[in-house]
């Protein structure tokens, strides 16, 4: 192929035969332009999630997500305040979607952090707190305590993205991973830190008896830290092509930081 400076050449010698490279034949009108039209400004794709689980209300929300454009962040807006939410739009700090599951989206807001879950005085300096876990009408609410059961037999864990995974140390990664067991009970390893960097492993061992409070409607009190009582409810939600999640949350009892944290099944 012939580079830019040949083209040129070989339109040069052409205005020399024809008297205008390109005019034809000279004709006056030849050097208009056309005008481009304007391009319009990209605008926010709007997704409505209006089974979605927000931290501080015990009612599903409808949530209307606007993505991202520009230096302009994503935003949810929702009817009701709640914890991290205020009634209307709020810029989204950080979020997580699960490539594999459609229709799901966990959502960050600011807030103060130095915890996950239960555990006090972890993950110094995070950046965001789980606000809400957004979900469409694909999925619906399912009998918590049967999808228990099935997960103790099932084999595999439920990785946990409670903060997004945004912490200073490092790129967005899970908060815990939670292994059911045949008993029903629990083990949980929480994160403090990224894997990678300043990283360390807090693991908690649940009772099958606390289980049982958390999937009922009262939810299980929990003092594990007297200075932040919250008030543990663990709910399951199953899309149609029938993958389950649980959505974990932590109600304040006392005006203290909640979380939300829904866990997906992994088979490693």
């Amino acid at each position: 192929m012939r580079d830019a400076r040949s083209a040129v050449v070989g339109c040069a010698l052409l205005h020399l035969a024809v008297a205008g490279c390109g005019s034809g034949g000279g004709d006056s009108s030849s050097g208009t332009v056309a005008a481009m039209a304007p391009v319009p400004p990209p605008t926010a794709t709007t997704v409505d999630y209006p089974r979605s689980v927000v931290l501080g209300l015990t009612a599903v929300q409808d949530v209307a997500y606007a993505s991202a454009v520009g230096a302009v962040p994503a935003s949810v807006t929702v009817p009701s305040a709640s914890t991290l939410l205020r009634a209307g739009a709020n810029a989204v700090v950080a979020e997580h979607v699960e490539g594999t599951l459609a229709g799901l989206r966990v959502v960050c807001a600011s807030g103060n952090g130095q915890t996950t879950n239960v555990v006090t005085g972890i993950n110094a300096g995070v950046l965001a707190k789980s606000a809400a876990v957004l979900l469409d009408n694909g999925w619906t609410a399912t009998d918590a305590t049967a999808a228990w059961t099935a997960a103790t037999s099932r084999g595999g864990g439920w990785v946990g993205w409670e903060n997004c995974g945004v912490k200073p140390e490092g790129s967005p990664s899970p908060s815990s991973r939670l292994t059911p067991c045949p008993d029903g009970g629990y083990g949980e390893d929480v994160y403090d830190g990224n894997p990678g960097t300043t990283y360390n492993i807090v693991t908690r061992s649940v009772a099958a008896t606390v289980v049982v409070a958390m999937l009922s409607d009262a939810g299980y009190a929990s003092v594990e830290d007297p200075a932040r009582p919250l008030r543990l409810r663990l709910r399951a939600y199953r899309d149609g092509s029938g993958n389950t999640i649980f959505v974990e949350t932590g109600d304040p009892v006392t005006g203290a930081q909640g979380f939300v944290a829904p866990y997906f099944w992994t088979s490693h």
